[in-house]
């Protein structure tokens, strides 16, 4: 396993290398040269929204908590650090779940069981936004001159692949295909063991379709601010190719983010997502502007704003030590 990890991690860097290699890079160095202190401080502060928003959307999901400011910040700190976790760590984007299963219990008293259940409807609450984001940009691709067939076909295949993957993952919550396929196996004498498993198999799958069924207005909120999040995303973009010296329009904008979060979903497995994203944003920035140097610019300086992030959320995990140390104490 740790040997896999690694070799996504050489992979991601060979990519790197691999886009970079024909690129002007003094170019590069310019234009981000250029976007200066103001700039990253307004691109920051645009991904602070969408963070605070997807925090909330957390928030509406931990039904036995209050909706006040309170919780909207305690979710935003316990968020901010899980992520950074999700970040560093070579767990394919899950490291950091732990991690806020564990400050929600600890600190807050919130059941493992509630936070867990919290953190998987959080994530199909945000790729269900993310496929009506993604559906948008696929919209805007097909009516985009500057895109080629190959692209668009590609896109195509992706957003189809994804909103399968997406559906599936919310059926089987809605629908407690977890607890049926564990009753498959009630009585079983090999079954004795793994019992209380199934047992919590069973409370979550009933976590799952109460919030679904009896919480609507808390799932419709907490859909309406993913989206918001991804949209932000856009915003995000259409800032960075302004203060890079090159304006776009918005549906180029939402085509990059939403080529960009489609490539990032893809290649979950290899951390930051290094190399892939940085093609991914050379292609089709490359395709619309006809810059390539721009599209590589556009990525450094959300590399930045992404390491800046880490910082933060590190800095924040710095606020639940005692939480963090105990429980890798029981590991």
């Amino acid at each position: 396993m740790r040997f896999a990890k690694l070799l996504y991690l050489l992979a991601g860097i060979g990519l790197l290398f691999v886009v970079l290699g024909d690129t002007d890079l003094a170019d590069v160095w310019a234009r981000v040269s250029g976007v200066g202190i103001a700039g990253i401080a307004a691109i920051v502060g645009v991904y602070f929204l969408a963070f605070l928003g997807d925090s909330v959307s957390w928030s509406l999901i931990l039904t036995s908590v209050p909706t006040s400011l309170t919780w909207f910040r305690r979710t935003f700190m316990v968020r901010l650090a899980g992520e950074a976790f999700n970040n560093v760590l070579p767990a394919a984007g899950f490291g950091g779940e732990p991690v806020k299963a564990v400050i929600l219990k600890r600190r807050y008293g919130v059941s493992y069981r509630e936070a867990t259940a919290s953190i998987v409807m959080a994530r199909t609450i945000n790729m269900i936004a993310l496929i009506g984001f993604l559906f948008i940009g696929f919209l805007f691709m097909a009516q985009s001159h500057a895109l080629g067939p190959a692209l668009k076909s590609t896109a195509t295949a992706g957003l189809a692949l994804l909103s399968i993957g997406t559906i599936l993952m919310f059926a089987i919550q809605r629908f407690r295909v977890s607890s049926w396929v564990t009753r498959k196996f009630t009585g079983a004498r090999w079954a004795e063991r793994p019992a209380g498993i199934f047992v919590t198999i069973e409370d979550m799958d009933d976590r799952f379709v109460t919030f679904y069924t009896a919480h609507r207005w808390r799932l419709t909120l907490a859909i309406i601010l993913a989206f918001a999040n991804w949209v932000l995303g856009v915003a995000e973009i259409y800032l960075t190719f302004l203060f890079l010296g090159h304006e776009i329009s918005w549906a180029d904008a939402w085509m990059i983010e939403a080529l960009a979060q489609m490539v990032r979903s893809a290649v979950f497995f290899i951390p930051l997502a290094l190399g892939a994203q940085e093609g991914a944003f050379l292609l089709i920035s490359t395709a619309i502007t006809g810059v390539p140097t721009l599209g590589i610019a556009c990525a450094a300086v959300r590399r930045i704003r992404e390491l800046l992030w880490i910082v933060l959320g590190l800095g924040a995990a710095a606020f639940y030590p005692t939480t963090l140390k105990a429980e890798a104490g029981r590991d």
